[in-house]
């Protein structure tokens, strides 16, 4: 009765685990295909989630065949512990990863900045993404703050692109009312180092020497801390005003933030 009772334990906590894992794993599936759906594009943010979430489904489905299978074969045992420890050290470095992010995205500039950056993130036609709308309505509501605020929008145009992206971000705010005059373009850029590298130069050339402006950036929340450690590296003293993020692509974005923050550490680049 006893050795019953605790094969119906241990078979029900494994009924529990297998059904976790199907519902993790077929979460960040169904979040890849629809974040590819919702976008039109194909990169590192919309397949990590399939990537990480399609072999829990599988073991999940097959956990039994795959446990005995395990139990007779040493090379099973042995891509079993690889797998663990491959999701342990990416559950852990996303956990730490993010702690940087939301540490960071609760920051505000220290001091009234005299320009502003307004860094890229896509363009839809002649139309900001989602994205990079809330990052021009931040700037817009900075430019309400201090009407003599220079505002630097900068992207580069893609080779499938008809405009480049400050050109797009520069009508929006154009036509939210930021007057011309308090609009520059940076129109070169392909990256965040390009950004900061480009917008820098234009910043450098309209002071004099000697004068050192309050430079100020505003990026998706989930992007700040990344982009003041490539500002900081570059020399650039700039501080980071978070935007807020689209909601529908959050897990995809943090997913591939927390990738580009440890391949960025590790190549020197933050």
């Amino acid at each position: 009765m006893i050795r019953s009772k605790r094969n119906h334990d241990y078979s029900g906590r494994h009924t529990l685990f297998r059904l976790l894992l199907i519902a993790v794993g077929g979460v960040l599936v169904f979040d890849a295909v629809f974040a590819y759906w919702l976008t039109g594009l194909f990169n590192f943010g919309i397949v990590m989630p399939f990537v990480i979430g399609f072999p829990l489904v599988i073991v999940g489905l097959f956990y039994k065949p795959i446990a005995r299978l395990c139990e007779s074969s040493r090379f099973c045992r042995f891509l079993r512990g690889c797998m663990i420890a491959v999701y342990a050290a990416f559950a852990a470095l996303f956990a730490v990863t993010t702690c940087l992010i939301l540490i960071n995205s609760s920051a505000s500039a220290d001091k009234k900045p005299d320009t502003l950056i307004v860094l890229g993130a896509g363009i839809r036609g002649n139309q900001p993404s989602r994205t990079l709308a809330y990052r021009l309505d931040v700037a817009e509501k900075c430019y309400k703050d201090d009407p003599n605020l220079l505002i630097i929008v900068s992207g580069g145009q893609g080779s499938d692109e008809q405009y480049s992206e400050a050109e797009v971000m520069a009508n929006r705010l154009l036509s939210c009312g930021v007057p011309r005059k308090n609009i520059i373009l940076e129109d070169r850029s392909t990256s965040t180092e390009e950004n900061f590298v480009f917008s820098n130069r234009i910043i450098e050339g309209m002071y004099s020497d000697g004068e050192e402006p309050v430079i100020a950036f505003v990026t998706s929340r989930f992007h700040v801390f990344r982009a003041e450690r490539i500002a900081k590296k570059l020399g650039i003293d700039a501080c980071g005003i978070p935007a807020k993020s689209y909601r529908l692509l959050v897990i995809n974005d943090y997913l591939r933030e927390c990738a580009a923050i440890v391949q960025y550490f590790f190549t020197g680049r933050i």
